[in-house]
């Protein structure tokens, strides 16, 4: 996005000298306004697929590490999507409001505990 937003203002401020007057520099005003403006849609598509893939590497990290993080927090997921995302929106808020009558809602989704052979 960076180098999109400088081809953007490279280009204006060039189009601005350009409308400014004669200057003897003038070929290479044009020029830089044409190839910036011909490489704005370029930067822009690689802008949007670089945000695309890395979206989904996040969602993949997320996937993958959801069932770890609730059997270490001493969860079990749910059966149910619906269930599982109200699940998790619970878990993120246990953070502003640790001690709050509303964490008891979590205790449908504890695990069930273990007992380890000592």
């Amino acid at each position: 996005m960076a180098l999109l937003s400088g081809h953007v203002a490279v280009a204006l401020a060039a189009a601005l000298v350009l409308a400014a007057g004669s200057r003897p520099d003038r070929l290479a005003l044009v020029s830089t306004l044409v190839v910036l403006t011909l490489l704005v849609p370029v930067r822009y598509r690689s802008a949007v697929t670089a945000t695309d893939e890395w979206a989904a590497a996040v969602r993949a990290l997320v996937n993958t590490g959801r069932k770890p993080l609730a059997a270490s927090l001493g969860l079990a997921l749910p059966q149910t999507l619906a269930a599982e995302r109200a699940m998790w929106t619970m878990v993120s808020r246990l953070s502003r409001i640790p001690y709050h009558e509303r964490a008891a809602a979590l205790d449908p989704y504890r695990a069930e505990p273990t007992t380890d052979p000592v």
